[in-house]
């Protein structure tokens, strides 16, 4: 059996990455389809929109197996988010990794991936925004890293074009519209139910708590001393001087959000820096010491027993308390992820979701 490899977030799971699952199946049509998907925290540094095992749900009626992009990973800047999810390709022996792409034009992604190589960086983002400059959309961009990290991997790569709008548009366009713009509709109590999957629909739910959010932060923010606080990942150039700052006169989560961000520091950073803090992630980068899976098929468990001894770190459907070390960014993330959300799910509680043919 041969795999094919998606790095995503199904934040929520669409009309548009059923369309990109089914190009790889008319195009890859032995190949098992391993989804590597983010957990609770997502890379735009916020809760997710959806939890982690209702996404495996929308995403194994289409999948052959679900496994969890490690936190620390799913909720970092481009190039880690490329390396954590690119390593679990490899682990997992899949011989593609197929990404969305604005351009579609592998030869043109290849080639910034090179350049991209050659670019001496004066800070820890410096590629995204070097990208960013050469015109590149969301889609390409990360295209681009995973070609960077998967380039001495053997991977091969199948990139899918992006149809309908853009990553980041907020209008719904029809039935392919992107996440950003499902997402606001809910907010707005708009009509978003079209562009999804009727198998995806009973699983939206978010009752997001931001006052919640607000206050854990603030909590760990002012219980916390400057040396404390430079400890955390990606916390460069005197950021903790302005969080101690702003943190006493910021009136809410997004309010906190606005008065740190700058040209300089976006609000995706400045959100990612905060989600750091709410966990506790310390500077260095985390090792993947086991891969999770949160679903899968028959089709799927087949594939895993076929690669088991291959993998060099286990592969474990269940977690407890033998196994849960592999696992404690993510057993923070969901039980923070509960207290925002008011949700029960847990890593104990909720065994690896099965479904039948």
């Amino acid at each position: 059996m041969k795999a094919i490899a998606i790095i995503a977030e199904y934040n929520p799971f669409h009309n548009g990455h059923l369309f990109h699952i089914n190009k790889i199946k008319a195009a890859f049509p032995e190949h098992v389809i391993i989804a590597i998907m983010s957990g609770q925290f997502t890379q735009r540094g916020e809760p997710a929109f959806v939890s982690k095992f209702q996404r495996a749900q929308m995403a194994i009626h289409h999948c052959d197996l679900v496994v969890e992009l490690p936190q620390f990973y799913a909720m970092s800047y481009a190039d880690d988010f490329a390396y954590g999810g690119v390593s679990v390709a490899h682990m997992l022996q899949a011989d593609t990794l197929s990404f969305g792409s604005e351009s579609n034009d592998l030869q043109a992604l290849t080639h910034e991936a090179m350049r991209l190589d050659n670019i001496k960086p004066t800070r820890r983002d410096i590629g995204y925004a070097e990208l960013m400059s050469n015109g590149l959309k969301s889609n390409d961009i990360l295209a681009v890293q995973y070609i960077r990290q998967g380039a001495h991997t053997g991977l091969s790569f199948f990139p899918v074009q992006r149809v309908s709008n853009a990553y980041l548009d907020e209008s719904l366009t029809g039935e392919i519209s992107s996440a950003t713009a499902i997402r606001k509709a809910y907010y707005n109590a708009a009509r978003f139910q079209h562009a999804l999957p009727q198998s995806s629909l009973q699983y939206i739910a978010h009752p997001l708590n931001k006052d919640m959010l607000f206050q854990l932060l603030k909590y760990r923010i002012v219980s916390s001393d400057l040396s404390t606080l430079r400890t955390i990942y990606t916390m460069y150039e005197g950021l903790e001087y302005r969080i101690k700052k702003y943190i006493h006169e910021a009136q809410s989560y997004d309010h906190l959000i606005e008065c740190l961000s700058t040209k300089r520091y976006t609000k995706a950073r400045i959100r990612r820096l905060l989600t750091y803090i709410l966990l506790n992630v310390p500077e260095s980068k985390l090792q993947i010491e086991a891969i999770r899976v949160l679903a899968m098929n028959e089709q799927g468990r087949n594939y895993i027993k076929q690669v088991k001894t291959l993998c060099p770190v286990p592969i474990i459907t269940n977690i407890n308390k033998q196994n849960v070390h592999y696992f404690s960014l993510e057993v923070k993330a969901t039980d923070v992820y509960n207290i925002l959300t008011g949700q029960s799910q847990t890593e104990f509680n909720n065994p690896v979701i099965y479904r039948r043919p």
